[in-house]
């Protein structure tokens, strides 16, 4: 059998970076394991992030560059974990989904043993009250204050499915301060709130840290081997080697397919021919390069000793 070695050393370089980043965390886990938890299956429920297209449309609508690889996170944790993920069976995320349409992707089904609830959430929520600042229906201060409370429902919500998962992953939003929508939407932002002090990707900042913020838990209040993990995506995107995926800076800002919104009519076709070295497939959603970065980073982080 060959061994890629240069592959080999990236991939530990990467796994141990990501070690001492969950360090920093808190909220991760246990500090050892007893019985090591491995999936026969993945339960999805969350927004675009964690969305697997249609099968009408053979899956090739997801909001991605849809490449025909591996685009999702994950698709991509699933490969690691060398598990089949079945989006019509265990996967329910759906691309506008609230923190208050999360209860109803799980109605009717039944989880088995072996099962791996994954959760995320929030990043619309975030948007469409950007959005709602953006337009004056609301204040910076209310929206914060909403988002505040809406972090809290989305750990309430993960706890609560303790009583039909022994294990679930619990994904917090990823900030967009940096991203093409923050920088097209700035000047509105500017001209509607000149005060406030760096303007919107500092407010976008503050609503994800806000959201982010009230997530967090006493971790340890979970048996061994057993319970919610936390996997950090605010710290991961904020300090993981991006340009180690082969992410330019230019790509950290920039959009891959900058003249639609990413699903089926992003593509290998209509989107800039070097999309692999972007963050972002359009101006919001993660391209499929950061998409396999997080599905990797994330099984990492589960067979650590913060997962079970």
């Amino acid at each position: 059998m060959k061994i890629n070695l240069h592959t080999t050393a990236m991939r530990l370089g990467q796994q141990l970076a990501y070690l001492g980043l969950c360090a920093l965390v808190a909220s991760c886990g246990a500090s050892s394991k007893v019985d090591e938890f491995f999936p026969s299956r993945i339960v999805a429920v969350g927004d675009f992030f964690s969305y697997q297209g249609t099968l009408s449309n053979a899956y090739a609508d997801q909001f991605t560059v849809n490449d025909g690889t591996v685009t999702n996170w994950i698709a991509q944790m699933a490969l690691d974990y060398n598990i089949a993920f079945d989006p019509a069976v265990s996967g329910f995320a759906k691309p506008g989904a609230t923190i208050a349409d999360l209860p109803g992707q799980l109605a009717g089904f039944r989880p088995q043993a072996g099962d791996m609830l994954v959760i995320n959430g929030g990043m619309n929520d975030i948007l469409n009250h950007t959005l709602s600042v953006l337009s004056r229906k609301e204040t910076p201060a209310s929206a914060i204050s909403t988002i505040t409370t809406l972090g809290t429902t989305y750990q309430l919500f993960a706890r609560g499915q303790l009583v039909n998962f022994g294990h679930i992953l619990l994904l917090n939003a990823y900030d967009l301060k940096g991203s093409p929508f923050a920088q097209i939407n700035s000047p509105a932002f500017a001209l509607a709130y000149p005060n406030y002090t760096g303007g919107l990707p500092q407010f976008i900042q503050d609503m994800t840290r806000a959201f982010n913020s009230a997530i967090i838990s006493n971790a340890g209040m979970y048996v061994s081997g057993q319970g919610v993990r936390l996997f950090d995506m605010e710290v991961l995107m904020l300090s993981a080697d991006l340009q180690g995926y082969g992410i330019t800076t230019a790509g950290l800002t920039t959009a891959a397919c900058p003249d639609s919104i990413a699903g089926l009519n992003c593509n290998a076709t209509s989107a800039d021919p070097n999309y692999n070295s972007y963050l972002y497939a359009d101006n919001i959603h993660l391209s499929p390069v950061a998409q396999r970065m997080v599905g990797n980073f994330a099984y990492t982080f589960l067979r650590s000793a913060k997962g079970w």
